[in-house]
């Protein structure tokens, strides 16, 4: 069971630093640069002129293809895993700082936060993914505002909306610690809450946070797969007409699977399986290393279902 928890673990680990390394020297390993677009030409093959023109498939120039406005695949990829890794993480962290802070004093409390409890209950049957959708379409299509400012927003919502099911498993297990004999102990003796949360309930906590935090990147991650889906790209969608197409502006994988994904059933199948080869590699990296980490601490962390 052991070596089967450290496989899992190290097998996660490498994953996900790979995904990492990835993300941060992206637009620099890129072999074209992100507005380099094949366009159509003749070519003389055996004696023939040949028109050569886009989607073109994976070669030696074009190592994973082009789309079919002759965009490089592996460069969108490249320019867009920043925004793809960095902004789950992100997202997951916020929640875990604000979740965890506010579950420990929730979980500290004499009685149980009744009132909390019945938003906790309520909330578990909303899916997140209905009030982030009605939430960005009305500003994320062809909006006036920033990439930036569009991915802030987009982190805020998503944060706030998913608070709720970090606080819920903090908030339970900080119930359980609080009941323990040397927690009473160090209470009987006069310690105050502060105390007794930084010096004994925190720190036995630090396992449930790591893996809440990565279980939160991967239910972000999943969500950004769903919206992409619906044509809501992270950092912005640029909506075209006649005919009517989305794009990713920050190239983010989810986004880039949403947007080819009428690609499934052509002549041209690399379009759609490069980012979907790319988007279950980011997610199964983090489920590997949540699947280790959870072997590992042995927990018993079971998340709300919020998606």
């Amino acid at each position: 069971m052991r070596s089967r928890s450290n496989a899992f673990l190290w097998v996660g680990s490498i994953m996900v630093s790979l995904l990492i390394l990835i993300a941060v020297l992206g637009p620099t390993i890129a072999p074209y640069p992100l507005d380099f677009q094949e366009k159509v030409r003749n070519e003389v093959v055996n004696g023939k002129n040949v028109i050569i023109k886009p989607p073109l498939p994976p070669s030696g120039i074009h190592l994973l293809g082009t789309d079919k406005w002759g965009y490089d695949m592996l460069t969108k990829l490249l320019y867009g895993a920043r925004y793809t890794v960095f902004v789950t993480m992100a997202i997951a962290l916020l929640r875990v700082i604000f979740g965890t802070v506010i579950g420990l004093y929730l979980g500290m409390q004499d009685q149980e936060a009744k009132w909390w409890v019945s938003i906790e209950n309520a909330w578990s049957y909303i899916p997140i993914f209905i009030p982030v959708y009605f939430l960005l379409v009305g500003i994320n299509v062809n909006s006036d505002l920033s990439t930036s400012a569009l991915v802030a927003i987009f982190i805020g919502i998503v944060t706030i909306l998913g608070i709720p099911s970090v606080v819920s498993s903090i908030r339970q297990k900080t119930m359980q610690i609080k009941d323990m004999q040397y927690v009473l102990a160090a209470s009987s003796l006069g310690a105050g809450r502060n105390q007794i949360i930084f010096r004994h309930v925190l720190p036995h906590l630090k396992e449930q946070v790591t893996l809440v935090f990565v279980m939160e990147i991967i239910s972000t991650m999943t969500l950004m797969g769903l919206l992409g889906m619906f044509d809501q790209f992270v950092g912005g969608t640029e909506m075209t007409f006649d005919p009517i197409l989305y794009h990713s502006i920050t190239n983010e994988w989810a986004g880039l699977l949403g947007n080819y994904r009428s690609f499934i059933y052509s002549s041209y199948p690399w379009i759609y399986m490069v980012p979907l080869i790319a988007f279950v590699f980011a997610i199964t990296s983090f489920t590997l290393l949540a699947k280790g980490l959870r072997d590992r601490y042995q927990g018993t962390y079971h998340r709300t279902p919020f998606i």
